[in-house]
């Protein structure tokens, strides 16, 4: 199964394998690839998963979690962004720009330090272990800059697919970034449109895919869905996964191409040991969407015997890898050689 070939948008993918996004720490002070990017992403390109998720684009400068993220704020970053996309699609491959809003879910201490840096967050709740060392507070957003963000997203999915030439865009709805803060009934303690019900804080990734899809009606545009904020083995704590099964579902309606499942605060499970830890609420928000869109697992996926199991088990319809990709980019050949 997991060399079939596959099709999303009328776009055919050789396998289904995904590269996750992963942040390569290698853009410039200005939010621009480097020589170091376009090396980690040639490597990419070379292997052969069928679909590359390229790390987070910051919407705008406020929107950037660390100095060296990536920024689609302009024509110009778009245009130079062309360079990653380029070598991704020349290696036959899909290829799709992440793009986000860190909101409170900073990860360096040194973004303060850029020019008219503002920390943006639904309540003003502080996200991260950052936090503990400074003396700011994350400021609680206003209905029109709630506005103005979800307009930025768009912009910024626009120029990257019309100007650097991506195929698609994934909207960052995890990891305790601002998506993943509006959904969140711990960061999100609002008590107007945006907060409260489960439906208002979820109508900010609502208006952002909306405005997305508008935008790029031919466009791959998935998102990447914060299933719960705690791991699947743990005590639910704050958002759980049966208040995502109607976002899922909600997305579905607005035509999303994709929903690759992870977790929200709880991250990416990166101190993790066992593997498919997101195979839980991956397989319950497949369930829900009921086939109308394809689902990605991922998280601790290391082997083609774990990734088969997954797909032959329903449990999803395309498998991320993010680790194994980077420890070796020819890793499919080895994984081709256990059949």
């Amino acid at each position: 199964m997991l060399f079939d070939i596959f099709e999303i948008r009328e776009k055919r993918l050789q396998n289904r394998l995904c590269a996750a996004p992963l942040a390569s720490l290698s853009g410039s002070a200005d939010g621009l690839p480097t020589e170091r990017s376009l090396e980690v992403y040639g490597k990419i390109a070379a292997s052969g998963v069928a679909l590359v998720n390229v790390e987070h684009h910051a919407v705008n400068s406020t929107g950037r979690v660390r100095p060296e993220q990536f920024l689609a704020d302009s024509g110009e970053a778009a245009a130079a962004h062309a360079k990653i996309a380029g070598l991704i699609k020349n290696g036959g491959k899909i290829s799709v720009a992440q793009i986000s809003h860190g909101g409170a879910n900073i990860s360096s201490d040194g973004i303060f330090g850029l020019e008219g840096f503002r920390c943006l967050s639904p309540s003003g709740v502080r996200v991260g272990k950052v936090w503990e060392k400074l003396s700011a507070e994350p400021e609680k957003l206003s209905l029109p800059e709630i506005k103005k963000i979800v307009e930025d997203f768009a912009a910024a999915a626009e120029r990257l697919v019309r100007t650097a030439g991506y195929d698609g865009v994934m909207i960052h709805a995890a990891h305790g970034y601002l998506a993943g803060q509006f959904l969140s009934p711990l960061t999100n303690l609002r008590d107007d449109a945006y907060g409260g019900t489960e439906y208002r804080r979820a109508r900010f990734l609502y208006e952002i895919t909306d405005a997305v899809r508008r935008t790029l009606p031919d466009a791959v545009v998935s998102v990447r869905l914060g299933a719960a904020d705690t791991l699947p083995d743990e005590k639910p704590h704050g958002l759980a996964v049966e208040d995502t099964v109607p976002v899922a579902r909600e997305l579905a309606a607005l035509g999303v191409d994709l929903i690759s499942v992870s977790g929200n605060l709880c991250g990416y499970g990166m101190d993790r040991t066992n593997g498919s830890y997101f195979a839980p609420y991956a397989a319950a928000i497949r369930e829900a969407v009921g086939g109308k869109v394809p689902v990605e697992c991922t998280g601790g996926i290391r082997g083609i015997k774990s990734a088969e199991k997954l797909l032959g088990d329903g449990c999803c319809d395309l498998i991320g890898v993010g680790r194994p990709l980077v420890a070796d980019a020819g890793f499919l050949d080895k994984w081709r050689d256990v059949i």
